[in-house]
């Protein structure tokens, strides 16, 4: 089997990933040169800094994964969904029923309980995207245990494992997944996966999780 890519901004013209199709094109390059086998992009939906051409995310998806059928790659739809409020946010599953969700930065997010529950009874499976960017993430918090409980997935960024801001989780052994958050930055899958390769545990993890 292959690498997997689960968090990834590539798809041209939708949210504040690459730019043109050129640069998707190099990045695809890229994945495949590094070995990955299946990549998932990522769409913001309900961010309120970014900016997502809704109409645009089925068509760019369509072309992008012929593109990446010819070097090999299975490209897959999902979404980055933020979650910020009480209303029931809509949410692209990706691999059946593996969701991706974010939250503010700052502050400890009041609804994500209630929104990671929701989730999970309707059979979902819930990963938390780059948890060491939250000031709030706490493994000793009652928020952090409670998700743990709940079986929600805690995912990091590559930036994120290289900068040591990771270290604490990855200690503990509280990441369940490392992706790259990639925007357009062909140079990434590399060192995802040289990253992949060091932490062999959560490799085969994520073997074990997505079974691709």
């Amino acid at each position: 089997m292959g690498l997997v890519e689960c968090h990834a901004h590539i798809l041209p013209f939708v949210d504040d990933g690459v730019r043109t199709k050129e640069q998707c094109l190099q990045v695809l390059d890229a994945y495949a040169g590094a070995g990955f086998s299946h990549v998932v992009t990522t769409v913001h939906l309900y961010n309120p800094q970014v900016t997502t051409r809704t109409e645009n995310i089925r068509p760019m998806h369509e072309w992008a994964k012929e593109e990446a059928k010819k070097r090999s790659i299975e490209l897959l739809l999902g979404s980055e969904t933020y979650v910020g409020g009480t209303l029931d946010p809509r949410v692209l599953p990706f691999m059946d029923n593996f969701v991706l969700l974010e939250v503010d930065t700052q502050t400890e997010p009041l609804f994500l309980l209630h929104h990671a529950y929701g989730l999970l009874k309707r059979g979902y499976s819930v990963i938390l995207a780059h948890i060491e960017r939250y000031r709030w993430f706490d493994p000793d918090s009652n928020l952090v245990n409670k998700l743990r409980e709940m079986g929600v997935y805690f995912q990091c960024n590559v930036e994120g494992v290289e900068k040591g801001e990771a270290n604490r989780y990855l200690e503990i052994g509280l990441v369940d997944i490392i992706a790259g958050d990639n925007h357009g930055d062909p140079a990434q899958p590399a060192r995802l996966a040289a990253l992949l390769e060091t932490h062999g545990t959560i490799r085969r993890r994520m073997e074990n999780l997505f079974r691709v």
